[in-house]
């Protein structure tokens, strides 16, 4: 038989390494991929997310808040625990600010008419007014819970937890879901991972969350100053005082009416508190026509009660003393000072640290 062809051969080695050249082309493709979509392991993932968190100046939180007296809205939290923003509070619109253990809520004249007990207070004035409230009424320590830093530690702590995470999405972003015990973290599926919600039994709270930078935590800073600036006109909405004591006598003319009272400081205030005490006279009865008012202010500076004291001279005084006279009964009415002068400057001191 005649001898093979030597041609032949070289055609099938070539074959043979173009396609071996192929395969290795399909498996960097498949090396390449595989790094790319994700090299950290979700534990890192937290790690990663847990300091970003750490470095954001404040973060903003968009969701509810509390238990029984719910918060809806959207919340500022600066690095330093002070938060502010809109939110819904029992069914009405206020804007809130937290910040040294203060809590003020901005709103108008018909929410404070259902806040505060008693006759209608007579230092409400159409539009919207700052009131100080009782910082247990919100029962949230956003220092220690819902600052970024507080935020990075429950990150952390989630890289304790026994469950695996669960991928999912979250508005719209491809995501990881961590839940523990207490709380639920979801974060981005991706190596320089952020966190995207939070939610927690303690303080009850779900919320999304945005971290921000420096240049968007000096807006709401400098929105923080001017809300304080504004809380030398606030009131103590948590905050009455009671009469100890009617003083006798200073009303036997009809050219006015001197009014004087001890005045005992509100239950578990802090001192100094000045109080503006607006002192109404009403004829015959409780509920009688009224026969004016005057206003005294006095800093109470310690447990003990104090005198107050001021003069009715109105018309319709002088009107009913000179024609009937008779029985006539006092009254007192409050205004307890939101803010001092001096905590307005130390809260706003206090946005220096951040």
């Amino acid at each position: 038989m005649p001898p093979p062809k030597r041609g032949g051969g070289g055609v099938v080695i070539a074959a043979i390494l173009g396609g071996g050249l192929v395969v290795l082309l399909l498996i960097g493709v498949i090396v390449i991929v595989a790094t790319a979509s994700g090299g950290k392991s979700p534990e890192e993932k937290l790690t990663a997310a847990a300091s970003n968190m750490s470095t954001a100046e404040a973060v903003e939180l968009d969701g509810t808040f509390g238990g029984a007296g719910t918060l809806r809205g959207e919340l500022n939290v600066t690095k330093g625990g002070r938060a502010t923003g809109p939110v819904t509070w029992n069914g009405s619109r206020v804007t809130l600010l937290a910040a040294d253990g203060k809590l003020f809520v901005k709103a108008d004249k018909s929410y404070w008419e259902r806040e505060i007990s008693g006759d209608e207070p007579f230092f409400l004035k159409s539009g919207e007014q700052w009131g100080r409230m009782d910082h247990d009424e919100l029962n949230i320590d956003f220092k220690s819970q819902l600052s970024p830093t507080a935020l990075a530690s429950r990150i952390r702590a989630a890289r304790t937890s026994s469950v695996k995470p669960i991928e999912t999405r979250w508005q719209g972003k491809k995501a990881l879901k961590f839940s523990t015990f207490s709380s639920t973290i979801y974060i981005t599926d991706e190596d320089d991972a952020e966190l995207l919600r939070y939610e927690a039994t303690t303080p009850r709270v779900r919320v999304d969350v945005t971290p921000k930078g420096s240049s968007e935590a000096s807006s709401v800073i400098s929105g923080m100053r001017t809300s304080m600036s504004e809380l030398k006109d606030s009131f103590n909405a948590s905050a009455q005082p009671r009469v100890a004591e009617w003083k006798k006598g200073g009303c036997n003319s009809s050219s006015g009416c001197t009014v004087e009272a001890k005045i005992n400081p509100p239950y578990d205030a802090e001192t100094p508190v000045t109080i503006d005490v607006r002192f109404r006279i009403t004829a015959g009865s409780l509920t009688g026509r009224d026969l004016g008012n005057c206003t005294a202010t006095i800093t109470i500076t310690s447990s003990s009660p104090q005198w107050a004291s001021c003069r009715v001279s109105s018309s319709a005084w002088a009107s009913w003393a000179r024609s009937t006279g008779g029985t006539f009964y006092k009254h007192a009415d409050y205004k307890v000072i939101g803010a001092t002068s001096e905590e307005v400057q130390a809260l706003q001191n206090g946005l220096d640290s951040e």
